[in-house]
């Protein structure tokens, strides 16, 4: 009989289902090149998919290999993998690609959610005698310790949240023994860290939590309960048991309800609302009036502030002219907060542990029953109005202006106290349809065309490391630049890495102390990642794993806030946070330290009170990120759309 030609018939509605003892007579020959011959038909039949056409023929076939792997040890599980990994990304694409073409997508999609349920099954069993996929699991969580990776490797390879070590203990058990662990060590960064990952496996469609292992998990965490109960005479430690009771409850099923933002918010210590006072210390914020205030110079230059559309704190604009030698004078134009507050001020120590404005996914209702998608560091009155650079309003600020040669090198500096008028504020596409444009003879114009020329020319001197520049063109960071190299973000990128290099190197070259954004690559950590990405091409293949190659890349350090250290991925031995003070907490601490070390000659008191106020903000703002990322990812889950 031939089998090869009886499949074929069968999955193409011409003939009757393959017999199992028919199949596997044939399978005896050579399991894995029976294997290729299956997997070859189901391939074709993928690709030929349209509105007509069922897929559960697909699905029983595949119900043969699943029998045929459980009882043979010989097939090349490896080669099986990449071959269900092949078919997942092909439906991907089909979806992706075709999508325009299909009349009925939904009846597509439903076709297809049948095979891919079948074969995450198969993957399943592929991956049960081979621990290098919980090793992989491993490394993402010990190494990365990023949710969004974890959660974008489990999207695209759901089988992974239930693999089992070479004990056969699978993951989610571990993950909940070291939530217990962290919990008695009372590490609570590691707490959030395991709560969040426990409910994103939890989360998963594709999550199998057997009763066996729900009864393991809760034999681990009951045991967990009653040594804390029984801790020895004489020891002190206070250990916080209601997420664990919590985690009980979730585990036996309970649905989680519906949560308000000041809920989720208090649980990872997020300040969302502002009280009374602090909005009352905004309403005696008044406008600068020019030619009133002596400590400060007005702004006589075009400046222009390029941002997107949505924006609402507008805490950066530019200028930019030729002098008379054929040089560039830069100006960059910051929102100043320290004009406004005195730095001591309980509005601006609750601004800096605050940390920096967190963009929300889905909007939330204020205490005035309004919607708002930002959580600022400053009540809205005076982040997105009185301290923000709204066109033809004047607004206090701090201009660090740059003399550049045509070579791109900064020949004279210096940083004002000024009063500016923004011009004209307009969007990144605007500024580019601008840039397009023969020259009008308008001031806007001008100075758009001049911004371009020098930036052009930083950006041939500053080239930092091109793996940086790809992880972060490729995801935005908030907290970090925007670092597209194209038109116009390019102008505004360059700016501020030239500003933030140059208020850097003036604290390093006179030795006073800083608030440094610090990026260092463990090199040991960057082997570990290579040594992945070639055991996963050679597993499963480089093509079919782009995305995933691209998370890989991902998995990079992260920056931090230090008093010494350089930026790696900016190849800079000097770099720190000084143009958004109205949305990031190290910026304002940076202008408190330019009011200390630039506006006048400090003494050696100021200088040790200054190293002392910097180290302590540099604790706080660094252990708020991850609360912060936490609260985030929960208020998503939980928080009802708008």
């Amino acid at each position: 009989m031939n089998i090869e030609k009886a499949l074929r018939n069968y999955l193409n509605c011409n003939g009757p289902k393959v017999k199992e003892k028919d199949f596997f007579q044939y399978a005896n020959g050579d399991a894995n090149a029976s294997l290729d011959v299956l997997f070859s038909l189901i391939d074709d039949e993928i690709e030929s998919i349209n509105e007509k056409k069922a897929l559960d023929r697909v699905v029983e076939v595949l119900k043969l290999a699943e029998i045929l792997i459980r009882n043979n040890d010989g097939i090349n599980r490896k080669v099986v993998s990449r071959r269900i990994v092949r078919l997942e990304t092909k439906m991907d694409r089909i979806l992706s690609e075709r999508k325009k073409s299909f009349y009925n997508i939904k009846k597509i999609r439903s076709e297809f959610r049948k095979v891919e349920r079948q074969l995450d099954s198969l993957l399943e069993i592929t991956s049960e005698k081979d621990t290098k996929q919980y090793d992989f699991m491993s490394f993402l969580i010990d190494e990365t310790r990023n949710i969004e990776y974890l959660e974008y490797t489990l999207k695209k390879m759901p089988s992974l949240a239930n693999v089992k070590d070479k004990n056969e203990i699978p993951l989610f058990r571990n993950i909940i023994r070291r939530y217990l662990r962290s919990v008695y060590d009372s590490e609570e960064a590691d707490t959030f860290y395991f709560d969040n990952l426990i409910s994103l496996i939890l989360s998963q469609k594709s999550f199998n939590l057997t009763e066996n292992t729900k009864r393991d998990c809760l034999e681990d965490i009951y045991k967990f309960l009653d040594q804390t109960a029984h801790r020895k005479k004489g020891e002190r430690r206070k250990i916080n048991t209601v997420p664990v009771n919590q985690l009980i409850e979730r585990l036996k099923g309970t649905r989680e309800k519906k949560e308000k933002i000041t809920n989720i918010a208090n649980k990872f210590k997020v300040h969302v609302f502002f009280e009374p006072h602090f909005q009352e210390q905004v309403k005696l914020v008044k406008k600068p009036m020019e030619g009133e205030m002596t400590d400060r110079e007005e702004v006589k230059d075009y400046v222009v502030s390029i941002d997107k559309p949505e924006s609402v704190e507008i805490d950066d604009a530019l200028s930019c002219r030729i002098l008379p030698n054929g040089n560039f004078l830069l100006g960059v134009h910051i929102a100043s907060v320290l004009g406004y507050f005195p730095y001591e001020s309980e509005i601006v120590q609750e601004a800096i542990y605050r940390r920096s404005a967190i963009y929300l996914p889905e909007k939330y209702q204020t205490v005035d029953d309004d919607f708002h998608r930002t959580v600022p560091i400053f009540p809205y009155s005076f982040a997105a109005d009185k301290g923000s650079l709204l066109e033809g309003e004047p607004r206090l600020t701090r201009s660090y202006y740059f003399e550049i040669s045509p070579t791109g090198e900064v020949v004279n500096e210096w940083f004002k106290k000024t009063i500016t008028r923004n011009n004209k504020r307009i969007t990144y596409q605007q500024a580019d349809e601008i840039l397009q444009k023969e020259p009008d003879g308008s001031q806007l114009k001008e100075t758009l065309d001049n911004l371009s020329k020098v930036t052009t020319i930083l950006g041939e001197k500053y080239k930092g490391s091109d793996l940086y520049n790809q992880i972060k063109e490729n995801k935005e960071d908030l907290s970090d630049l925007r670092v597209k190299r194209q038109g116009s973000e390019n102008i505004v990128f360059q700016s501020m890495l030239l500003t933030g290099n140059r208020v850097a190197e003036f604290f390093a070259r006179n030795g006073y102390p800083a608030l440094y954004r610090v990026h260092e690559i463990d090199e040991e950590t960057n082997l570990k990642l290579q040594a992945l990405i070639d055991n996963l091409n050679q597993t499963y293949g480089g093509e079919q794993f782009k995305n995933l190659y691209q998370l890989i890349d991902g998995i990079y350090p992260k920056g931090w806030y230090a008093m010494e250290g350089r930026h790696s991925g900016l190849d800079l031995d000097h770099y720190c946070h000084i143009t958004s003070l109205l949305r990031r907490a190290p910026d304002i601490v940076m202008e408190h330290a330019l009011e200390v070390c630039y506006d006048k000659t400090p003494t050696p008191e100021e200088l040790e009170a200054l190293r002392q106020e910097i180290e302590e903000k540099a604790k706080l703002i660094n252990a708020r990120e991850p609360q912060m990322e936490y609260f985030v990812r929960e208020y998503q889950k939980k928080y009802r759309r708008r």
